[in-house]
């Protein structure tokens, strides 16, 4: 552990403190709610953000085609780079599009409420905190001058809360960025090398529509679509059951996201969708968890006659850590934990989505870290009031600068 610099690094973020504050308050100000018509000016706004503090931004946005072809609303990802000298790269990742607010909210979500040692606002659990982590944490390095042998990266993306395929999954297929190592967003904490995967499936269930005054000539793509539904949801009450044994993860989860089919006065409903979300433990098999759902909802549908379905897979985000990969970045992190806390990071796993998966997936030696909460449930991920611990945010930001000096100390 290189402890040169440790008094320079902490000197340098009591100096920057309310700056960053401020920078993590005017994130939260802009709205970057998935989805939202203006995402694509959002990004604009936080480029710019980074560009006023020193920073080389590239945006970087998929072709419209592949966009219209997803679903999603015009956008882009954002790289700053900062190079020290020649070596390896770290990248520090997040993702910064939102979930609509929720009801019952006691803040304004775009305001940034700071309340007895609490950041109030949406998105604050679930990227924004870790961008501000990760950005002031490069600047302590640059404004202590540490000698370092290497770069080292923000990959700032507007599309994890879908999944990340125009995210950082686009990003890794397009070769616009090629890190040897990464942290991405996590608990302050703790270290996680272990996380959930997803599958998702679209299914569409077809019959014969028929008038509403003789349903006996049609048939019933709903009813049928209703039957396989029950045996889904029978089925899910057993992956109760089953329990991961990395600590944080607990149990598969499966929800049917969105059903659609028929019309008012369309008499019997010829076609039915649904969309299946099932979240994968590292223990799990991928393809037979897929095949596992496809036998159980194509056998159900076969016994009613007239009626066949289409099952497809539209996404497959594996699950995280069945390997060593990140040991090293976790080991690092772990020690300058412990000469600051005075114990070791919690060891953990993360259920919720994160881009450090497709890195990951991808082979790059991945681990999650940053400024969020230990349970980001109880701190409102997804729900009203979601709040972030301030102390989190600067040990968070001291961890990261004080680990990138180990992983990138010129020797």
């Amino acid at each position: 552990m290189n402890t040169t610099y440790n008094d320079k690094i902490a000197d340098v973020l009591v100096k920057r403190r309310a700056g960053q504050f401020t920078f993590l308050k005017d994130l939260v100000r802009v709205n970057t709610t998935r989805g939202h018509a203006t995402l694509l000016k959002s990004a604009e706004k936080v480029a710019v953000m980074l560009e006023t503090l020193g920073f080389e931004v590239e945006r970087h946005t998929p072709d419209k085609e592949l966009v219209t072809r997803l679903g999603r609303s015009p956008m882009q990802n954002l790289v700053a780079r900062h190079r020290f000298a020649d070596g390896p790269v770290l990248a520090l990742v997040s993702h910064i599009d939102t979930v609509e607010a929720s009801q019952n909210w006691q803040h304004d979500p775009l305001a940034g409420d700071i309340r007895a040692g609490l950041l109030y606002g949406l998105g604050a659990v679930s990227g924004k905190g870790h961008l501000a982590a990760q950005t002031f944490a490069v600047l302590a390095l640059r404004d202590a001058g540490v000698a370092l042998q290497g770069s080292i990266e923000l990959h700032i993306s507007f599309d994890g809360e879908s999944g990340g395929a125009l995210g950082a999954k686009w990003l890794l297929q397009e070769n616009l960025v090629k890190p040897d190592m990464v942290i991405a967003g996590g608990p302050a904490q703790a270290v996680a090398t272990h996380s959930t995967g997803t599958l998702i499936l679209d299914v569409e269930v077809r019959g014969k529509t028929a008038p509403s005054h003789a349903p006996g000539h049609g048939h019933d793509a709903l009813e049928a679509a209703s039957h396989a539904l029950a045996r889904l949801y029978q089925f899910r009450g057993g992956l109760k059951g089953q329990v991961s044994t990395i600590p944080g993860l607990g149990s598969p989860s499966m929800l049917i996201e969105r059903i659609t089919g028929g019309a008012d006065g369309g008499g019997v409903p010829d076609v039915v969708t649904f969309h299946i979300d099932r979240r994968l433990l590292p223990e799990e098999d991928p393809v037979q968890v897929e095949k596992q759902l496809t036998n159980l909802i194509g056998s159900t549908i076969a016994k009613l006659p007239g009626v066949r379905c289409r099952i497809r897979r539209t996404s497959l985000i594996p699950a995280m850590g069945n390997n060593d990969a990140g040991n090293i970045i976790r080991s690092v992190i772990d020690e300058r934990l412990k000469a600051k806390t005075g114990t070791g990071a919690v060891q953990t796993g993360l259920s919720y989505d994160h881009e450090g998966r497709h890195y990951a997936a991808s082979g790059i030696p991945t681990v999650m870290y940053g400024a969020g909460p230990l349970d980001p449930i109880a701190a409102g991920l997804h729900g009203p009031d979601e709040n972030l611990v301030l102390d989190d945010v600067r040990l968070g930001t001291e961890i990261l600068a004080l680990s990138a000096i180990d992983l990138l100390s010129a020797r």
